[in-house]
Order: structure tokens, then C-alpha cells, then sequence
């Protein structure tokens, strides 16, 4: 019986089906005979064409207990200050219907964006134009619809093993549950991040004092 292919390999057919380059690694960590659990770091990254202007990157790391010990999605610079962190999800039905959460999360004034989606982080000097910005909204509604699971962040994760991104502010589209492996939502990721950028490539985040 054929073995099946690990996620990695998998993602190697895509890269050399679609002609595009691929930088990957996996690495174990050392064990011994008090710790014989073999853990292990992986990562991806393919861009999404010859420009590099677009990135999907997955990560995994087995050791680590947080919740970004595991990764996937599309990833593009921007241009705003990289203490900037912020992170857009889908608004579930738990958020609806709990009476006991009083945290304040930021909202954008949209009430047909904010009645739909949760900001769980927004550290940023004020106001940022590129979540207010209408085109840009119906962009990241797109994303959950898509897959609910998404989230929409500005350097919300370690992408440094992307080297074009290291040291960089970026937006992500990207999940915290799985690795994307299947050809056709790859390239739906990609479409999405590249209608994401083109849309924000000019926009700069402003000096605005906060607002909530």
C-alpha cells in the first residue's frame, strides 16, 4: 500500500504544478529517554507568483502550547508601523449571545461590517483607513464566507521564515487550525490577498488618536 503524502510533499506537487518556487522545512527536535515524544518545526512558503508580491506561508511547531503553534494562509507587506497589531474574525453565535462579556472591542462605525465581524485585537494609533475603507470590508466578508475559520490580521504572527517579510509589517489572511493543502483554495487564498493588496497598497495608517 502507497504511503500517503505528508502535507509538505503535498504542497511541493502544487508548487511544481503551477510552476511556482517553494522554500520548506522540517526539522526535529532533539529527544531522549525522558522525553522520547519526537517533536517537530515545519514550515512553507510559496509565493504567489515571479513579483513576490503575495506570500502563502504555513508554519507548525508541536512543541509550543499556544495558539499559534500552528498556521496557514496568504500573506503581503504594508506599509504601517510594525508595533501595529490587529486582528479581524468572523462574529459567531457565541458572541451574540453572551451576556457577561463586557470588553470593549473596537468598531470601525460600519454597523453593516461591525454587526458581522469581532476585532479581538487592535493595538494601532487610531483609526486605520484600511478597515473602514468600503471595498476593503467586502473583501475580508468574502474571506469568511469562504472559510469561517479565517481571520484577517496585521502582524498577528512570526512569519521571519519568509524572508522577503522578515523584519516587516504585513497583513495576513490565515487560519490558526490547519494547513491549507488543497490546490483550489490555495489559489482562492491568493486571489483574495491580491484584491486585498491592490486595494490597501496605498493607504498608510494615519496619526489618529484612538477612538472606541
Amino acid at each position: 500500500m502507497e504511503k500517503e503524502k505528508s502535507s509538505i510533499e503535498k504542497l511541493k506537487d502544487f508548487a511544481l504544478k503551477t510552476h511556482r518556487k517553494i522554500n520548506f522545512s522540517e526539522k526535529a527536535y532533539p529527544s531522549n529517554a525522558l522525553h522520547p515524544v519526537t517533536y517537530h518545526r515545519r514550515f512553507v512558503s510559496i509565493p504567489g507568483n515571479d513579483y513576490k508580491r503575495v506570500f502563502f506561508a504555513c508554519f507548525g511547531d508541536s512543541r509550543r502550547l499556544d495558539n499559534f503553534s500552528i498556521y496557514s494562509g496568504v500573506f503581503f507587506p504594508i506599509d504601517v508601523s510594525r508595533e501595529t497589531k490587529i486582528c479581524v474574525r468572523k462574529k459567531h453565535i457565541f458572541d451574540k449571545i453572551s451576556l457577561f462579556v463586557k470588553k470593549k472591542y473596537y468598531k470601525t462605525g460600519v454597523d453593516s461590517f461591525d454587526s458581522q465581524v469581532v476585532f479581538d485585537e487592535f493595538t494601532a494609533i487610531g483609526i486605520n483607513k484600511i478597515f473602514i475603507n468600503a471595498k476593503i470590508q467586502k473583501l475580508i466578508l468574502k474571506a469568511f464566507d469562504f472559510d469561517v475559520r479565517l481571520r484577517v490580521g496585521i502582524n498577528m504572527l512570526n512569519i521571519d521564515f519568509v524572508p522577503e517579510l522578515k523584519g516587516k509589517s504585513y497583513v495576513g489572511i490565515y487560519t490558526t487550525q490547519d494547513w491549507f493543502i488543497n490546490s483550489s483554495e490555495i489559489e482562492i487564498l491568493y486571489d483574495l490577498a491580491e484584491q486585498l493588496q491592490n486595494q490597501s497598497v496605498f493607504m498608510k495608517e494615519p496619526d489618529l488618536i484612538e477612538q472606541f
